[in-house]
């Protein structure tokens, strides 16, 4: 997941900005490609290369695994800035979930090869990376830990928090959040059903922590 109370994951494209040379930053420019997927589209898929690198530049991204035969998990929300297809690194380099597009999503593109030749020629953004990388591992660790420990309504509410800090608050209204994930998203990042999602969030309504219907205000 993008973020936990108080801790915020670094957007990869100001670590680039911030640690890699000159003449790295050039050639990233140079060779990204910039992709719009609709919503409902697929980035990447479980089991595919891990080929290429991904960054949101502009747009909401839902990152899917399986843990069990025939049922997905989402595990993860990504919005501007954030990067993709990282855990796809690796000796055999092959995308570990699918990321899904919640709404229509611009998307920067760079070849992973290229990435990990910059990794290794920019010492300063090969080490922050890593810090970011331990830094979202445990935050999921985190989060697996709290599916285990927490009743539903407390998951569920969680789950809205993590929304709030993937996509923050509405321009206009800053109770409102920007963008709310579906409530079978919802039951499936909090590991329930969608009825239990339906009475959590009545629940979480008549003790004022969120406001009725369409894209929830926070209290």
């Amino acid at each position: 997941m993008s973020q936990e109370a108080g801790t915020h994951l670094v957007r990869l494209n100001d670590l680039i900005e911030q640690y890699c040379a000159p003449e790295w930053k050039e050639l990233l420019r140079e060779r990204n490609v910039q992709l719009t997927f609709r919503k409902g589209d697929h980035i990447f898929t479980d089991g595919q290369v891990a080929d290429r690198m991904y960054m949101v530049h502009h747009g909401r991204v839902k990152v899917v695994a399986s843990y069990v035969k025939g049922q997905e998990r989402v595990i993860r929300l990504a919005g501007d800035g954030e990067v993709l297809g990282h855990r796809g690194i690796g000796d055999k380099p092959v995308y570990t979930a699918t990321a899904v597009a919640l709404s229509e999503t611009l998307v920067n593109i760079i070849p992973m090869q290229l990435f990990l030749s910059t990794l290794k020629a920019n010492n300063l953004f090969c080490y922050h990376f890593l810090l970011f990388f331990a830094e979202e591992l445990r935050l999921l660790d985190q989060h697996l830990r709290d599916l285990m420990n927490m009743d539903v309504t407390q998951r569920i509410a969680k789950v809205i928090k993590l929304d709030m800090d993937a996509f923050g608050f509405d321009e206009k209204d800053k109770k409102k959040l920007a963008f709310t994930i579906s409530r079978k998203d919802i039951a499936s990042a909090a590991d329930t059903t969608y009825e239990s999602v339906i009475s959590a969030l009545a629940d979480l309504q008549r003790h004022g922590i969120i406001g009725p219907g369409g894209r929830r205000s926070v209290s």
